[in-house]
This record gives C-alpha cells, structure tokens and sequence, in this order.
C-alpha cells in the first residue's frame, strides 16, 4: 500500500506497534502510525558524506502539515541532500549559533531570550497560542523586571549571588511585595541563568547559591480554609445548593473535598488516568516535578461515593480527553481556576474558603477528629508531600496504600454525613 492522498491517510488504522507506510511520488517520505493514534509525516534520506547511513528528519504531524507542504518541503531537503548538505547536521547548527550574538549579554537581553523561548516551546495546536495564561506572562514580567531595573546592564558574568539575593531581599522587606514575589523573583533568575548555562552565554548559574537564603514563597501567605466540623458542613451544604456556574464546574467544586488535590490537578483529570477496577486515580502532579518535598506520581485512592460522581460526569465529557473539559468555545481545555474562585465568592466565602483550602481543611480534619485520627504521615503522603523515614529513605508513591484507601473512605463518608447533618 501506497499513499496518495489525505484520504489514505485517513484509512490508516493503529496497530499494537508503530508502523510506516511510504507516501508515492516521494522517495524516503512515509507517514508513520503511533499505537496511540498519532499520525506523523517522516523523511528518510541517504546520507551525503556517510556511505549506508540513512538517517530520519520527522516533518510533522499529519494533523499540523499538508501532504502537499510536506512534499514541497521533502523535494527542499533532498535538493540539498543532493548538493552534498547533510540537513540535520545544518538545522543542529542554525540552532547552536541562534543565540551566539547573546553570549555574555547584559542580564535583561537574555531574561528577554528565556522568555521568548518559553513562549516558543510550549503552544497548543490550534493557531501555535502559546500554552501560558496572561496571569502567569504578568507574573514573569513583574518578577524578572524587578530584577532587570536593578542589574539588567550588567553583563551575566558580572554578576554575583551576593547582588541577586541583595535584590531579592529587597522585594521581601517591601511590604507591597514581601516573601512571594521575592522568592519567585529568586526563582526565575535562576532559571535565566540555567538557560544561558546551557547555550554557552555564561560560565556558571550563580543564582542557585542563592537557594534557602531568603524567607519561602509561601511564607506569611496561607491560603483560606475552614477546619471546624460545624462551619464545615455549612460550607458543604452551601457548595451542594449552588447552581450559579456552569454543570462541569459545579461537578469539580463538590469532587474536590473528597479527593483535596490541587486546583490545577482536579481541573487537568484526564479520563485515561482513572482505572475503573481498581478504583484510583493516578497522575503526575503538576507541582511535584522536579521539587524534592513533593511527590512526581501521586495515587488518589477513589471512594464510593467518587466513582458515582465521575459516572455523572462521563455521560457528559467522556469523549473528551479531561473529565472538566471546558464546554465553551475557548482556547482552554479544562475549566479555569478563575472558574472556581467564582464560585466561592458568590458563595460569599472569600478569603474564608478556596480550591486550595481542602487540602488543609481535609489534612486537620483527618487528624483531630475522633471518628478519623489519621496519622501525620498518611496525610501527608496523600497530600502529594515527599515523607522522609528514619533512615532518610522518601516513601513511594504506594506506601501505605491500603491505609489511604481506608482513609478515603472514612473521609467520603465522614463528610457525607456532615453535609446531612446540616441538611437535617
């Protein structure tokens, strides 16, 4: 089988492995099938200079390109193939000296080229719209150009670990700004150094000595949240009654006390993270990568009462890739976090109660009410927390499983009942 056109393509069907099929007309070009669905256009081409060597250039998915773009791209590749240019090896050039006018830059011009190629690098299909909310574009301007109005001119080398914290401390003994800013500010500095580390733009990333030197983000910042049983089950009833969102989102504010994971990581649930028969929710949460306190997997054992509220919400958004799709027409693929602080000030519990708020509602209820008295360590396991033993080894992610089914059980119920209560 040869493919012609689009519509072969679309007969192709997945197989338990990957396979090719050759696109006619074109030599070296094929459309390769993933076991997962993917489709993508891949260019094979003989090497100029290594006799036998046969190397692979992918061209994009069928999704993203024509065959008709992919053809006249192919044709352009092989024209310099055929003059005796091996075209990874001058892309992998292009790209090395793309920033070699930026080496040892004044700090704002390679804080400028941090943030160009973050936005470059994270887009989401439709219309390449880069991946990062406003909010968070604001964040980084208003962090990094705290930093670029105090060394933006100076040259990376110059600049020292001692004049970084100086001006982080700064932003942290302003009262306007204090430890969040500052930590953050300290955050993505280093993270300006270590992409100039690793394009040669500098020798070293003075910014990490600055670690555990300043007064942590969080620091003098705790989120809301409501930890007596009584205005609890008010809370609870209050979240039951509301009809003022949209079905999914009120669906994701009542899920979230039983399962108290992060906002962002109810909000991006995907149906193929949840497994039916065992009845859990596995997933990678989004601020555990790369953080020594925080777990990079995290199994969310799924109570009674859970199942049959995701059951509810599949006859709605099961053929869709996140279990709170947002049903709007937007960019977005999962309801927003603005969606759920709606919510909660309508409800009138702002700054009494938050999205983030159930973890710490759930941890201390959990451990001081006498029905529960759960340990310290089974709820932090399952807040996501990184839990060292005595002899320094961190838990996995399935220690104390069977525990933490139990617990949430006892929890599902345990709320169940104060929401009846108030109910009564």
């Amino acid at each position: 089988m040869a493919i012609n056109d689009l519509s072969d393509i679309n007969q192709l069907t997945t197989q338990s492995n990957t396979y090719s099929v050759r696109v006619s007309g074109m030599a070296g070009l094929s459309v390769q099938v993933s076991p997962s669905g993917k489709k993508s256009y891949y260019l094979r081409y003989a090497h100029p200079h290594i006799k036998g060597k046969r190397p692979k250039i992918m061209m994009g998915s069928v999704e993203e390109v024509s065959l008709y773009e992919v053809k006249y791209k192919a044709e352009s590749i092989l024209a310099l193939v055929a003059k005796g240019v091996d075209p990874k090896a001058r892309h992998q050039k292009e790209k090395t000296h793309k920033y070699a006018h930026l080496k040892n830059a004044p700090f704002s011009e390679v804080a400028q080229a941090w943030r160009a190629n973050k936005m470059a690098t994270r887009y989401k299909g439709k219309g390449n719209k880069a991946g990062f909310s406003d909010s968070t574009l604001k964040f980084w301007d208003l962090c990094l150009g705290y930093m670029c109005a105090e060394i933006g001119d100076l040259r990376m080398n110059d600049i020292t670990s001692e004049v970084i914290l100086t001006v982080c401390e700064s932003i942290q003994n302003n009262k306007n700004q204090a430890a969040f800013v500052g930590a953050s500010t300290r955050l993505y500095t280093e993270k300006v150094f270590s992409f100039a580390v690793a394009r040669g733009l500098c020798d070293r990333n003075v910014a990490i000595d600055t670690r555990g030197e300043l007064a942590p983000a969080n620091s003098g910042r705790h989120l809301p949240a409501i930890t007596k049983p009584d205005k609890f089950a008010t809370l609870l009833q209050d979240m039951a009654s509301f009809n003022g969102a949209s079905t999914i989102t009120i669906a994701a504010i009542n899920l979230l006390p039983y399962v108290f994971v992060r906002s962002i990581d109810l909000r991006s649930m995907r149906w193929q993270d949840i497994d039916w028969d065992k009845r859990i929710w596995a997933f990678s949460p989004t601020k555990g990568q790369g953080r020594d306190d925080m777990v990079s997997d995290l199994v969310v054992p799924l109570a009674a009462q859970v199942i049959a509220r995701l059951q509810e919400i599949q006859a709605i958004t099961g053929h869709k890739e996140y279990v709170f799709s947002s049903m709007r027409t937007s960019s977005n693929a999962y309801i927003s976090k603005a969606a759920l602080v709606q919510v909660f000030h309508r409800l009138g519990y702002k700054n009494v109660q938050c999205a983030h708020g159930f973890r710490a509602s759930a941890k201390t209820l959990l451990m001081e009410q006498p029905d529960l008295r759960y340990s310290d360590i089974v709820t932090e396991l399952q807040l996501g927390h990184r839990i060292k033993d005595t002899h320094g080894g961190a838990y996995n992610r399935l220690d104390e499983i069977d525990t933490r089914v139990k617990m949430m059980q006892d929890w599902a119920d345990y709320i169940d009942t104060l929401r009846c209560c108030t109910q009564a």
